[in-house]
């Protein structure tokens, strides 16, 4: 059973890959699955972000938004053969399928589920999921090789019986080609706000999450990408540390200075970072530099020296490392993913990184 939500669903279907900006005009179909068990605040995230109107987000084409519901609940009228099954030949023709979870990790796949799955995979549509929603996509064989990420309470047990999908428990969301999953809750958010900023460009990123009002927490209107700390909404004595480091983030910020500027001891402050970002401060610090490192390679044509020196990488090699092992992809590749539709100030980026 399927129910159009926010813009009329199935309007028409434009293959648009991930990481390159929509062209055609033509609405990019998602599918939302609804099934019993699932975290509502996952699902609720995925239709505030896809069902938004045109008119709001300035999205030209947009999404054409719909929701598969595969409960039990909803196919329960029985007829003298039983109940119905839902139809999910509507998957064949959906270009991103968003997947809240799953209602029970130890939950076998409906063979009809797996089938339309592992068809949309195959022909390239783009899967999401949230949280334990990783556990359906590797009962159906399709992480097998892959990078993916899941909520922290299930690390363990994935990895345990998916031995051959690496698990990264250092990102709130991750992207492996065609296949994007995230730590689940609000991480969620993050995912499909960049699933927007890749199909749309930054700025229409920025209005869905101002829309959202998601916290970027530097100022500057970018969305993130691909790894990133935990949302931005410290509170407490460490807040204004924090927002102290990323406004001069190409200065030196060692420990000791840390805990200085904190009015701490360099032990009781790692303990207040690890609660309040997950991370040691040094972890922090350094995806906050990608992160700046992100928004100049998308909004800017600063070659490879000039970013780590603003970013407080300060070389081109320790900018390189940790770009690629926090992204898994390199500065080159992530600047080429976005020159072709820069819709900031009208700059395209033009410096090769190496």
């Amino acid at each position: 059973m399927t129910a159009s939500l926010g813009m009329p669903a199935f309007a028409g279907v434009s293959r648009v890959k991930s990481g390159q900006n929509h062209k055609s005009g033509k609405p990019i179909q998602v599918c939302v699955l609804s099934h019993d068990g699932l975290c509502p605040l996952e699902y609720g995230i995925a239709n505030s972000v896809f069902s938004v109107r045109n008119s709001d987000s300035h999205i030209n084409g947009g999404y054409g938004f719909c929701v598969l519901d595969i409960s039990e609940s909803a196919h329960s009228n029985l007829s003298p053969n039983g109940g119905r099954s839902p139809d999910y030949s509507v998957l064949s023709t959906i270009d991103i399928i968003v997947i809240p979870g799953w209602k029970d990790v130890m939950q076998s796949v409906p063979s009809g589920l797996k089938d339309a799955l592992c068809a949309a995979n195959a022909r390239g549509a783009r899967i999401a999921v949230m949280g334990t929603g990783v556990f359906l996509l590797a009962a159906c064989g399709l992480l097998d090789g892959k990078r993916v990420t899941t909520h922290w309470r299930y690390l363990d047990e994935f990895q345990m019986r998916y031995p051959n999908v690496t698990v990264d428990t250092d990102v709130l969301f991750v992207e492996d080609q065609n296949i994007l999953s995230s730590a689940g809750g609000i991480s969620g958010l993050d995912m499909c706000i960049h699933i927007v900023r890749a199909d749309f460009g930054a700025t229409v990123a920025n209005v869905v999450a101002r829309r959202m009002v998601m916290h970027d927490g530097k100022g500057q209107g970018q969305s993130k990408f691909i790894s990133r700390s935990l949302p931005r909404a410290y509170q407490g004595n460490l807040a204004p540390l924090l927002d102290k480091i990323r406004e001069s983030i190409s200065e030196d910020w060692g420990i000791e200075r840390m805990a200085q500027e904190s009015r701490s001891s360099a032990r009781t402050l790692q303990r207040r970072f690890k609660d309040a970002t997950g991370h040691s401060p040094h972890m922090w610090l350094t995806i906050e530099r990608i992160e700046f490192a992100k928004d100049l390679l998308e909004t800017t044509s600063l070659h490879v020296q000039q970013i780590a020196n603003v970013t407080g990488l300060k070389t081109p090699e320790t900018f390189r490392h940790h770009f690629k092992r926090l992204t898994g992809i390199s500065p080159t590749r992530f600047r080429s993913q976005f020159t072709s539709a820069n819709d900031i100030d009208g700059e395209v980026a033009e410096a090769a990184l190496g």
